[in-house]
């Protein structure tokens, strides 16, 4: 269901082949294994803050043959520890494949490793409102715990102060609530969570929390 994404993260990045690709909290790297069975040429570098995560995806490389194409490696809570104008793209993605200790990098310092005319692309679930401690608790239940607070225009507007152009916002919160709706289906207990998340009038997707997908290219 959430496919959609994963496509749309391919098309701002082709044509893949030759391209050093960064991919910011990699998680269990599944965003960087699905990026490279489109690379024929080229490196994919995974950065995770979590241990066990990262020892995870460097493993699966290992296993698959593909350290010479992919390479993980322990992130920095708030730089990107690598000189100007290394990659020609970077994924910072906390839809599809969240990782639990995102890092506290802003689009600054993301823009700062990309080359001129690089392409940056960013998911994200924001909150645009005050959301309740109890709101929040009942979230965290069923599995959302990570909450950015700002809007789509603070997305747009953030982006373009860090030297990004062609900057565009979209919302892809109604693909990403039949996935929430498909949970709440299979669970044999109806949770507060889910309440608030799909049928809340004041908190719940589309209203107050969002997914969003952001891009913008190096100036």
């Amino acid at each position: 269901m959430l496919s959609p994404i994963l496509e749309q993260v391919r098309r701002d990045l082709e044509p893949l082949d030759d391209r050093n690709i960064l991919v910011l909290c990699s998680a269990s790297g599944d965003i960087a294994f699905w990026l490279a069975r489109g690379l024929k040429r080229g490196r994919i570098t995974g950065l995770e803050l979590d241990q066990r995560l990262l020892e995870h995806s460097s493993q699966r490389a290992r296993e698959q043959g593909l350290s010479s194409v992919i390479d993980f490696r322990p992130a920095e809570k708030t730089r990107i520890p690598f000189p100007d104008s290394t990659f020609d793209a970077l994924v910072s993605e906390f839809v599809v494949f969240p990782t639990p200790t995102p890092t506290e990098i802003g689009q600054p310092e993301m823009a700062r490793v990309i080359k001129p005319g690089g392409v940056m692309v960013l998911t994200d679930v924001i909150v645009t409102k005050p959301i309740p401690q109890e709101v929040r608790e009942g979230l965290q239940v069923i599995g959302l715990d990570y909450l950015c607070e700002g809007t789509q225009d603070d997305f747009r507007r953030w982006m373009e102060e860090a030297d990004l152009t062609e900057v565009e916002v979209l919302d892809f919160t109604p693909v990403v609530r039949q996935v929430w709706e498909k949970r709440r289906e299979s669970m044999s207990t109806t949770l507060e969570g889910f309440t608030y998340l799909l049928d809340d009038p004041n908190f719940k997707l589309g209203e107050a929390i969002f997914y969003i997908y952001a891009r913008g290219k190096k100036h």
